[in-house]
């Protein structure tokens, strides 16, 4: 276990009810006794408390951004990613296979596409559809779906329609096939560019043992 997730652990609800009756337990040995097995009693006492209360409820969307304006810089955008990629791992067990796997996918995508980011700059709406991605898309489909009881959303359909699985994983489809795209809009340029220099250089020297 990191040192992030052993921190999230000790601010968790769970943690903190154990913990109490752990505590509690630990002042009634002293106080009356409760005999030679009193650190299994604590211990027991802590394991009740802690699997007796509720999870914490995930939240991953990041606050404001006060920064430049309230406007998300690449590094805003970085540091967001680099959140949801912890919480991915973090949530790993929680996390439907498909889920992961789409989620590493885009993560991957988006993380290639913020190293660029200054060449959205003449594509207004594709940058604005990136941000919107990292702090509102993504971090809220993750968030809903992890914090529903997991026998609910795997294998719960409410009037009959999709589990809360199933439309999680509609989601990062439709998140993979834009952050794929922008990804490949950009790397286009670059193609054209080394296409250009091709030609230039066939112009230039003529066949050679760069024409493949």
């Amino acid at each position: 276990m990191g040192t992030s997730s052993v921190s999230r652990w000790l601010a968790s609800t769970k943690n903190i009810v154990g913990s109490v009756l752990g505590i509690a337990t630990l002042g009634a040995h002293v106080a009356v006794g409760l005999g030679p097995l009193w650190p299994v009693v604590v211990v027991a006492m802590y394991a009740v408390g802690a699997l007796g209360a509720p999870r914490d409820r995930v939240d991953l969307r990041p606050g404001p951004l006060h920064g430049n304006g309230g406007v998300a810089s690449a590094a805003d955008l970085a540091a967001q990613l680099a959140v949801l990629r912890r919480s991915m791992t973090a949530e790993n067990r929680r996390l439907p296979d498909e889920a992961t796997s789409r989620l590493a996918r885009i993560l991957d995508a988006l993380d290639q596409v913020i190293a660029r980011w200054t060449d959205l700059n003449e594509a207004a709406d594709q940058a604005h559809t990136v941000e919107q991605m990292i702090l509102d898309y993504l971090p809220t489909s993750i968030q809903r779906f992890l914090n529903l009881p997991r026998s609910f959303a795997i294998a719960s359909r409410v009037g009959g329609k999709k589990t809360a699985q199933d439309e999680l994983i509609e989601q990062l489809d439709i998140l993979e096939t834009e952050s794929d795209s922008i990804r490949t809009a950009l790397y286009a340029k670059d193609l054209a560019a080394l296409e250009d220099q091709s030609r230039f250089l066939r112009e230039k020297f003529g066949r050679s043992e760069l024409d493949l």
